[in-house]
């Protein structure tokens, strides 16, 4: 890996107890984009839904979760300390999160294709993953991991659910739909390097619509239908959860 010679006195930091923090601005929004993830992770998980294309799609936060720490933390925070190196696993914990929301969508639109169609889906999910595992360990480049998240995110998932749209009007790609426009916002952003200065740069900034993305995908995620055996409709569900806890604090009056 070919480390870029920085100039660390001239990036903006702060020390806090003696402890020094570069771009601490950056740090701060990245942990903030995740705590939207750990709480989607969470709140899904107290759904109780237990098919896997809900349990993949809770997996994908925990794991972009990690990975915005890791990159906010050692790849912004203690640069310094870390190099380029340090941003590494939240290279690859970002594309096991993309590829498992991948692996959710291929669920999602599987039982209405013809089998051979859903199995090919998801083979080409395991070699695709394979493959820019394989590429990131080669390159160690950071364009090879954007480039996974466009055709995971923004190719094979909104493709997916505009197919699983048309077919069953899902309310769940709706939001995946809205998600998919904000994350190309903040690409927008981080390509053009769009700052307001150093205190407020083009990765702040590009952090506030990738926040607001994860949380449409979380939205999504919590009302997508699952289409096979047993069929799961979440509305069905959550209303049926409402009724019952109603009943029980009915009960205890």
């Amino acid at each position: 890996m070919n480390e870029i010679a920085i100039d660390f006195d001239k990036v903006h930091q702060i020390k806090l107890f003696g402890i020094t923090i570069l771009e601490p601005s950056t740090v701060i929004s990245s942990l903030l984009m995740a705590i939207v993830c750990f709480y989607a992770f969470v709140h899904l998980g107290r759904l109780g839904r237990v098919h896997r294309m809900y349990r993949q799609i809770q997996y994908f936060f925990l794991f972009m979760g990690i990975a915005t720490v890791i990159g906010g933390v050692l790849g912004h925070g203690f640069l310094y300390i870390t190099g380029q190196r340090g941003k590494i696993p939240g290279w690859f914990a970002s594309m096991i999160a993309v590829a498992l929301f991948e692996r959710a969508a291929i669920w999602h639109i599987k039982p209405l294709l013809k089998p051979k169609w859903g199995s090919w889906l998801g083979y080409l999910n395991y070699i695709e993953l394979t493959t820019f595992f394989v590429l990131t360990f080669i390159t160690l480049n950071f364009i090879v991991v954007e480039i996974h998240a466009v055709y995971g995110l923004f190719l094979m998932l909104f493709m997916i659910e505009i197919y699983v749209y048309k077919k069953r009007k899902d309310p769940g790609s709706v939001n995946i739909f809205i998600a998919t426009a904000l994350g190309a916002v903040a690409a927008g952003f981080h390509a053009l390097k769009f700052s307001f200065g150093p205190w407020f740069n083009y990765n702040d900034i590009s952090h506030i619509p990738m926040g607001l993305s994860i949380w449409y995908y979380y939205q999504g995620a919590r009302h997508m239908t699952y289409y096979g055996e047993p069929f799961i409709q979440p509305e069905v569900i959550e209303k049926a959860e409402e009724e019952t806890e109603k009943s029980e604090v009915e009960k205890e009056n």
